[in-house]
């Protein structure tokens, strides 16, 4: 398990001083890769191979809104790798130690140059624990197909910029919860808490790629946020938020 302390700085919080889902993200994803690098299967580690970690799927319950500059404590740990993908859960706490938000999330290892999934490295394998203990059970509500969306109630196009690229030059991960927030109503999410974000991430996305992002209904207070590319049709990501 690794600990990881954050100091919330001005420009993270939103107009309402409160933390936005995508900046706790980028903190669980700053002490995962701390926590890889440990294990020896950090970004420094297998970026000599020409491989990479790359999240395929997270969920994300939300405790208790954020705000302020203060600070956040992170711990996650690898809960176990099989053959092909790897589970990671987190948890966050506030500056009294109280628990924000915690999830889990699952990771594959890609080939940057063929832009293919390898095998997980048997090391990884073997430090599985024989009595994991996982956060909580994993609901990972199924994304829809798009004769099942509800109706529409958002829509927006966007360009993906340089400043939205990571180290492994595609679009970081937690740019699609800020899209899916925005495309959520805005009496929702100007009046309403987010509760819980599931995320399938289906498809990278690269420097100038351009976007659709659309809202559906998906129960009370509950949409879908599809992410797709119109150049050649596919679908980026699926994205489940509830809101309280």
């Amino acid at each position: 398990m690794h600990e990881e302390t954050f100091k919330i700085r001005y420009h993270e919080m939103n107009p309402q001083g409160k933390i936005p889902v995508w900046v706790l993200q980028n903190y669980f994803q700053e002490a995962a890769c701390l926590d890889a690098h440990n294990l020896s299967y950090g970004w420094e580690e297998l970026s000599v191979n020409g491989v990479a970690w790359i999240i395929t799927k997270v969920q994300m319950k939300l405790l208790k809104p954020v705000e302020g500059t203060q600070k956040i404590k992170v711990k996650t740990w690898h809960c176990y790798s099989d053959k092909i993908q790897s589970r990671r859960d987190f948890i966050l706490f506030n500056e009294k130690g109280e628990h924000i938000a915690k999830g889990v999330s699952w990771w594959l290892i890609m080939d940057l140059s063929k832009r293919k999934i390898t095998r997980s490295p048997q090391g990884l394998i073997d430090m599985n624990d024989k009595n994991p203990a996982p956060i909580m059970e994993a609901s990972m509500e199924k994304a829809p197909r798009e004769s099942e969306l509800g109706p529409e109630v958002n829509f927006f196009e966007l360009t993906a910029r340089l400043e939205d690229l990571d180290c492994n030059n595609h679009v970081n991960n937690s740019h699609f919860s800020a899209w899916a927030v925005q495309s959520a109503p805005q009496e929702v999410s100007d009046n309403k808490i987010l509760e819980e974000i599931i995320i399938h991430y289906k498809a990278e996305v690269r420097l100038g790629d351009k976007l659709t992002v659309s809202a559906h209904e998906a129960g009370q207070n509950a949409y879908w946020h599809m992410i797709k590319r119109p150049s050649d049709g596919k679908d980026i990501a699926a994205i489940y938020t509830k809101w309280g």
